[in-house]
């Protein structure tokens, strides 16, 4: 009898030890060939000898779960780390792994322009392609319309509030304000956001115009940047270079849905925005926003921007400044990769790249910003949820060692590198700009299925109508399309 106590007691100590310890956790690489189905979760106590500083620590056991985070891009094979951060990334994500008894890792689920229509219809028959999608900020205002994404909100594995400053700079402000609605969150953004809108300039032209290259970095450091000064440069840089009495080199030439989306939000609003409650709603009678595309109106009939050719592409606007017919562009940042239209590859001038101006008299610079979004299926049941979060939120994480954030503007160097030198300023001065929560916006009109604000930047430059009148030959039409938003999606009070 003392011997089987004995045993018996040996094999609960085994038991014991193998809970504590991992067995029977599964693989460590994970399989991402099928869309795992969870089992029911077990969390273990370990409780070690208690010391001043320790505390009881709490071992969630996932069971074996399967966590893919579906985009369109990942390669087949995750690729070998290439230096010593990489590596020691890939050594954390083991160590989790083990630790809590799941696997995770990113797999393309879905060609780019086929993504949306795989999330909706993998959620609709309960059967998600991943446990988290990544979602092109251009595919995610259907399904958000339809209630498929899954309330962040509610799960205590994500706070990711924007009122946690403890967290300040893992998830997004500028996401979560957006993706806010009452007291639910349905979207996340744990990487750094893309900046948006802003002057790009031709640094040659400038010169050429005596104007110092710089400049419009000097303004923008000294808080000068504004409506009236940029007029300003405008009229020195709209020049006659023969003589015969005709315009050869304008101020600007833009597509006009970034003209007026820039300027629009360097006064800090936007065509469509969002109340303190979470509800979208049209701001385009705003005085601000009319403000903005009556002083866009006005820089046109003065002559500063190139008129749009008769017989021109839709791109027109990209090779005339490509080709030095134009100083300065609204435009976003990501033309100035090394391999878009003005990168080193494409366009041999040198380029800066600003804020938008503001209007005279503010004292802040503001912004738009985009990017791809993070949601969870709304189809999962709370405790799935609950685990998927929990292993997303521990993959998200910053790896141990290397905690010290990066210069949000330091990935951005190679857009602005001309004869053998980096363009300082803009990762120093102007990017920073792109991350400040308290003065971006991610563009609201996202959220709303059907609307596109090409059926009122088509308009500019105004001169058939006033902004006023293309702004109520939309109205009704947007006000359908925000009223359907609005009611579709679930607010928590």
């Amino acid at each position: 009898m003392k011997r089987r106590k004995l045993q018996s007691l040996l094999m609960l100590l085994v038991l014991i030890v193998c809970s504590l310890s991992g067995c029977n956790r599964g693989p460590v690489n994970p399989d991402l060939t099928e869309t795992p189905v969870p089992t029911q979760k077990l969390e273990v106590t370990a409780t070690p000898m208690p010391t001043a500083t320790e505390k009881t620590v709490k071992i969630r056991n996932l069971n074996g779960l399967h966590v893919i985070i579906g985009d369109t891009y990942s390669p087949e094979t995750t690729p070998a780390p290439t230096n010593a951060q990489e590596e020691a990334t890939k050594l954390y994500r083991e160590d989790i792994m083990q630790k809590y008894n799941f696997t995770i890792g990113a797999k393309k689920v879905a060609a780019w322009e086929e993504m949306e229509e795989v999330y909706i219809n993998s959620v609709l028959e309960g059967k998600p392609d991943a446990q988290v999608f990544e979602l092109d900020y251009r595919f995610f205002a259907k399904p958000f319309s339809m209630g498929l994404f899954y309330d962040l909100a509610t799960l205590e594995e994500l706070d990711i509030s924007i009122n946690d400053r403890d967290r300040k700079g893992k998830w997004s402000g500028a996401v979560n304000k957006v993706m806010t609605k009452g007291k639910s969150i349905y979207g996340m953004r744990s990487k750094p956001i893309e900046p948006g809108g802003g002057i790009l300039w031709n640094k040659r032209l400038f010169e050429e115009a005596r104007l110092d290259p710089d400049l419009p970095y000097d303004l923008q450091a000294s808080g000068e940047w504004t409506w009236s000064k940029f007029e300003e440069i405008c009229a020195i840089l709209t020049r006659d270079t023969d003589g015969d009495g005709q315009t050869d080199v304008y101020a600007t030439c833009s597509d006009g849905t970034d003209t007026l989306q820039c300027l629009v939000s360097s006064t800090g609003r936007d065509f469509i925005a969002v109340d303190k409650d979470g509800k979208i709603y049209n701001n385009c009678k705003d005085e601000d926003v009319l403000g903005a595309m009556e002083y866009a109106a006005e820089l046109y009939e003065k002559g500063y921007e190139k008129p749009r050719p008769s017989d021109a592409v839709s791109d027109w606007y990209i090779s005339a400044f490509q080709e030095g017919k134009a100083a300065m562009q609204f435009a976003e940042e990501a033309l100035c990769k090394p391999d878009a239209p003005y990168g080193e590859n494409c366009m041999t001038d040198a380029v800066g790249f600003v804020v938008p101006p503001k209007p005279d008299g503010q004292e802040e610079y503001y912004t738009y910003v985009y990017g791809n979004i993070w949601v969870i299926p709304s189809c999962y049941d709370a405790e799935t949820a609950a685990d998927i979060a929990f292993a997303y939120d521990l993959y998200t994480n910053q790896t141990p060692g290397y905690n010290d954030p990066v210069s949000y503007g330091e990935p951005y160097y190679p857009d602005f590198y001309r004869s053998g030198e980096y363009d300082e300023r803009v990762i120093k001065e102007t990017l920073p700009h792109y991350n400040d929560d308290e003065t971006t916006n991610f563009l609201t009109r996202y959220l709303v299925d059907g609307l596109d604000v090409r059926d009122l930047t088509m308009n500019y430059p105004f001169v058939e109508r006033t902004p006023e009148e293309c702004v109520e030959g939309v109205w009704d039409f947007w006000q359908k399309l925000i009223d359907a938003s609005n009611e579709s999606v679930s607010v928590r009070e």
